[in-house]
């Protein structure tokens, strides 16, 4: 668990959750929890954002840079579920395209 914050993942469905509040603070141990979980699995990874409450930019900066991470090898991350905030956030960056957020 990182300041604020914890990561729930599940290796078998590729998937990610975040729970909690990111920011500069936390953004390096999730980074590196991100970094483990993708060297640990294949294919798509899905990235539950359902129960964050806060992202800051440099917690958006990890989501790209994971982004870039599985662009790389062929793989794709798809962001399943958002809060209000992070909806706000993702709008107003023009990111939401990059993640398959609709």
């Amino acid at each position: 668990m990182g300041a604020g914050w914890k990561m729930e993942s599940s290796i078998d469905k590729a998937l990610i959750k975040i729970i909690g509040e990111v920011d500069f603070t936390g953004t390096p141990e999730l980074r590196e929890e991100m970094h483990d979980f993708v060297k640990n699995t294949a294919g798509e990874v899905q990235v539950d954002l359902s129960e964050l409450d806060y992202l800051d930019s440099s917690g958006l900066a990890s989501l790209i840079e994971l982004r870039r991470i599985l662009s790389k090898e062929g793989r794709s991350v798809r962001i399943i579920a958002v809060t209000e905030q992070v909806d706000r956030l993702l709008n107003l960056t023009q990111v939401k395209s990059l993640f398959g957020v609709t």
